[in-house]
């Protein structure tokens, strides 16, 4: 045995040293790599500290959130039923934490603390990030802020308690300094200072011509009593118990409320003291006591829309209620807060109230309207002989909204739709449908939107609405139809800067609840009183035009300008409407974008960079109507665009007192078309929508003649009004704009004032020429010649 073999040594090595040498660098190179590479991930890797730290701010974070939230929900205005909803919820939740967690368990990268922190917290989390998406595009930047909250806390307790040395400790400072940016980035965010989002609207005035009648927004003439009526025995609301003046008879609605069924419907019940097969019918009354006449006064019902049923909204609407009835109208406001949506609601999650029940809430109005007849015809009622049955009126507000124009449907009904076993003995005259920030199609009769027909409407809506962001209201407008001149007339009031909750005195500036609360800005939107004020102006104006015959309001609503004097001075867009004018173009009719609506009506387009007709989609629902998209840009053809009418046979009885009409807006669409870029283009924005538009509008008769007048002889076009109701754009989660369409009104004797050559009996021709503006987009829908007023 050799000395080498002993010793259990390599044998001596008789080869090339050298070579041997180059093999052996590459793997010592390696080795110091693998090892550096060890060391950085020791660094970057969170110390037991860190993990302590983050979990210790998970849970409280969430400990804190579920207190504010107990003491919000059960503290001021407790309810053993909405306590038993809280605890089903946050049972459920968690039971879906544990599946979960099972799945995250697997992984071996988190610290069993943090496993636990996850768990604890998932309730709490689930039910505010369920919250952030119902709330409409904050889902995403509550994840973030959250994420932010923990790297924060977490590697700062890891920084302010670990001893370890500093190596060891730069995964926390980097995760500390991502927290700290994602919280500043947060603040700055929600607390920055916003510019005004509508810069061509900044040096807007409300000025015009007001109308030489009484100011409908004053006190009217009438002394005003208020009284309540109710089942007598409703233990939650004494002025329904004790403090009625009627007692009135509850009605079965089990046909129809479907959602008052299972553990929910039987906590409701206990709640409430009645469940669907007795729902009280109750309302706060205020009628004229004396005045001019002694009536009998048109009745007018006011229906609140969807907020917890534990804060009552009836009683918001008492302004519109004494100011109306001070004009001559017995107005009452109907509680249907049984329908509303409550926390105690989450003992069945999956069966919560989603607005179907509007059919509800529409179907008890006329059941309203029921007993009032009867106590119309009783003697010993204290409304006997006060009411004019002839002349009825809705008003809904939210849900309400939605929920008048079922009823107005329903009214013309024998039969309940989904189920014709149910009949429907109504047919009241109900001349009048008005809703305030209406939601629309929740409730599809026969899966079919609900269309208004021969019914005067009128819709109002505020830009700052951050609980219904998009005008639902205008698509209710689009499909209401009149078969003649005297069947009544449409409108809608856009109003810059108003909100959801203001026109119900009870429900505030603030249309979240917690914990959003605080992400709405409240900074933009205008004074409650002020918002008020309009309503008031215009839903007197509207019923007064409807259910008295005072028909010479109704330039208000073609034009607030007509109504300066009485309004605030603020932006608003009107529409407007009646079966009294002969539509060369509506745009319904066919898919042709070459004919229009009346028989021989041609169009016809030159230089045009977008041409088409199409429904218009709004930030969340669709106009249901459709439109004329027409863009022009100088970029794509140096040669002027028009877009021109020809009426054929000229419609019979057109003259001085004829008005052209139509609805427009800016269409906030790239006036270019998609497969053209010009190399013009490079530096120069491609949509130019924050300036006004202008062009010219040509009438031209069977002689050639023509007269023009400019579009700004009644009102520039502005851009769309932009309104974002949240702290910070991240949190927007819908364009901050859409399209509101606004009536345009010429006069025919205006044109022939600028070219007395004109034949307004031979005309044929109505044409746009887009030669003020070098570029823009429009939707254009309505193109009528109307009959004076």
């Amino acid at each position: 045995m050799t000395e080498s073999e002993i010793l259990d040594l390599p044998a001596p090595h008789t080869g090339d040293l050298g070579s041997e040498v180059i093999k052996i660098a590459p793997r010592r190179r390696a080795a110091r790599l693998r090892s550096a590479m060890r060391r950085i991930r020791a660094a970057f890797t969170p110390s037991d500290a860190a993990w302590n730290g983050a979990a210790n701010a998970l849970i409280g974070l969430w400990v804190l959130i579920f207190v504010v939230f107990v003491w919000h929900e059960l503290v001021f205005n407790f309810t053993i039923e909405k306590a038993i909803g809280l605890l089903v919820l946050f049972a459920l939740l968690a039971a879906v934490s544990a599946v979960l967690l099972l799945l995250i368990w697997l992984s071996a990268s988190l610290r069993r603390k943090y496993r636990a922190a996850l768990l604890l917290s998932f309730p709490a989390a689930a039910l505010i990030l369920m919250g952030a998406w119902l709330a409409k595009g904050i889902a995403l930047g509550t994840i973030v802020l959250f994420a932010g909250l923990s790297l924060f806390f977490g590697a700062g307790a890891s920084l302010l308690s670990s001893r370890e040395p500093l190596r060891r400790r730069i995964g926390s400072l980097i995760f500390f300094a991502i927290g700290a940016a994602v919280l500043a980035a947060s603040a700055y965010g929600l607390f920055k200072h916003v510019a005004d989002p509508n810069p061509a609207l900044a040096a807007y005035h409300l000025r015009g011509q007001t109308l030489d009648l009484p100011d409908p927004g004053k006190p009217g003439p009438y002394k005003v009593r208020f009284l309540t009526y109710g089942s007598g025995n409703d233990a939650l609301r004494p002025e329904y118990a004790a403090g009625a003046a009627v007692i009135s008879k509850p009605v079965d609605a089990l046909k129809l409320d479907e959602q008052w069924t299972g553990m929910s419907g039987w906590i409701r019940t206990h709640y409430w003291g009645f469940g669907p097969s007795a729902f009280p019918v109750q309302g706060r009354v205020w009628m004229p006591e004396s005045g001019p006449t002694a009536g009998p006064f048109p009745l007018v019902l006011i229906v609140h829309g969807n907020h917890d049923m534990e804060k009552f909204s009836d009683s918001g609407y008492a302004y519109l209620g004494e100011h109306l009835a001070g004009q001559g109208f017995i107005v009452v406001s109907v509680d249907e807060n049984f329908l509303n949506n409550s926390t105690a609601d989450e003992i069945n999650p999956f069966n919560m109230r989603s607005g179907s029940e509007n059919r509800v809430r529409a179907w008890l109005l006329l059941e309203h309207l029921v007993q009032w007849r009867g106590w119309n015809a009783d003697k010993a009622s204290p409304f006997f002989g006060r009411v004019d049955m002839d002349h009825i009126g809705l008003i809904g507000h939210s849900r309400g909204g939605e929920a008048v124009a079922i009823a107005a449907a329903f009214n013309e009904l024998g039969r309940y739709p989904d189920d014709a076993t149910m009949s429907f003995p109504f047919h009241f005259k109900i001349g009048a449908i008005a809703a305030i920030a209406p939601m629309d199609g929740q409730y599809l009769p026969r899966e079919r939107p609900n269309a208004l027909r021969d019914t005067s409407y009128f819709v109002i809506h505020g830009s700052m609405d951050g609980d219904i962001p998009t005008f639902k209201g205008s698509s209710q407008y689009s499909r209401a139809t009149f078969s003649g001149p005297d069947k009544g007339f449409k409108a809608s009031v856009y109003v810059k800067d108003a909100n959801h909750g203001q026109f119900n005195t009870s429900w505030g500036r603030n249309d979240f609840g917690l914990p959003f609360k605080f992400l709405l800005d409240e900074r933009p939107i205008i004074d409650g009183d002020a918002q008020r004020r309009i309503a008031k102006v215009y839903l007197s104006a509207f019923l007064q035009s409807t259910l008295m015959g005072k028909t010479a309001y109704r330039p208000l609503f073609e034009d607030a300008r007509n109504g300066a004097a009485w309004l605030p001075d603020d932006y608003l867009i009107n529409n407007y409407s009646d079966g009294a004018t002969t539509w060369l173009a509506n745009f319904e009719e066919d898919i042709d974008p070459s004919t229009g609506s009346s028989t021989g009506v041609k169009i016809d387009a030159q230089n045009l960079s977008i041409w088409k007709e199409t429904y218009i989609e709004l930030k969340q629902t669709h106009l249901d109507s459709e439109v004329a998209v027409l863009a022009w840009d100088d970029r794509v053809h140096k040669q002027r665009a028009q877009y021109s009418i020809d009426l054929g046979k000229t419609p019979p009885g057109i003259g001085a007192g004829t008005d052209l009409v139509f609805s427009l807006s800016n269409a906030g669409i790239d006036t270019l078309p998609d497969s053209f870029h010009p190399a013009s283009a490079a530096n120069e924005s491609e949509t130019d929508d924050e300036r006004p538009l202008d062009w010219s509008i040509v009438l031209a008769d069977s002689h050639g003649t023509e007269a023009i007048l400019p579009l700004s002889h009644d009102q520039v076009l502005y851009p769309q009004i932009k309104g974002h109701t949240r702290r910070a754009a991240a949190l927007n989660g819908l364009p901050p704009s859409e399209i509101v369409m606004r009536r345009y009104h010429f006069a025919l004797k205006d044109f022939v004032a600028a070219n007395p050559k004109l034949d307004l009996a031979g005309l044929k021709q109505v044409r746009f020429v887009f030669d003020k503006s070098p570029r823009g987009a429009i939707a254009l829908d309505d193109v009528g010649l109307a009959s004076g007023k």
